[in-house]
């Protein structure tokens, strides 16, 4: 948005420059969706997206691919048992969300833009909270719902919905042994 005005001013620059550029001139520009970016400017450009991986699967194996988001030396950053379960719980739930985006009105009631800035912010909390001593569930439960993803997030249900995730996944619970994130009884079909 900030922008706009010089990205019109750029597609009319190149346009008179385009002749005696070098071949290997390039030029890189970042930008969000905006109706009002200059279509000639789209059209010349070579575009490339970072979309979200498809399936909860793919999510989680993203999340865990090295230089992406946990590597190694992020998994060994803390020595706490706490630490390798609450990142994979946080790897889990950030999946969850990228994953629900993809059923428009039945996933969130209102477009969000998450990002792996959002999963790493969590990570970072987590990170500096454990370093503290004793983590705070609640405190942790909210950083993670209302903060870190929940300051993008304006819708009621959709608040709701998070806190919900967070107090089911981001619990004491979530660290024992037997913890599973389906249902404890398999879900059925509806009799006939």
């Amino acid at each position: 948005e900030l922008g706009l005005g010089l990205m019109n001013e750029m597609e009319s620059l190149i346009n008179k420059l385009k002749g005696g550029m070098d071949p290997n001139f390039r030029l890189f520009i970042t930008a969000l969706p905006n109706p009002e970016f200059p279509l000639g400017l789209l059209q010349m450009c070579s575009k490339v997206t970072n979309d979200p991986p498809a399936g909860l699967r793919a999510g989680l194996l993203r999340s865990y691919t090295p230089g992406v988001m946990v590597d190694q030396d992020r998994l060994e950053r803390v020595d706490t048992p706490l630490w390798r379960q609450l990142i994979f719980a946080l790897c889990f739930l950030h999946s969850i969300v990228q994953e629900r985006r993809k059923f428009g009105p039945l996933g969130w009631c209102i477009p969000y833009e998450y990002n792996n800035g959002d999963l790493q912010s969590c990570m970072l909390f987590l990170e500096k909270h454990l370093y503290n001593g004793e983590i705070s569930w609640g405190t942790f439960q909210y950083m993670v719902s209302d903060v870190q993803y929940g300051g993008k997030i304006t819708d009621s249900l959709d608040v709701r919905l998070f806190r919900t995730y967070t107090k089911e996944w981001l619990t004491e619970r979530t660290c024992e042994e037997d913890f599973s994130f389906t249902p404890a009884s398999p879900l059925l079909k509806i009799p006939d």
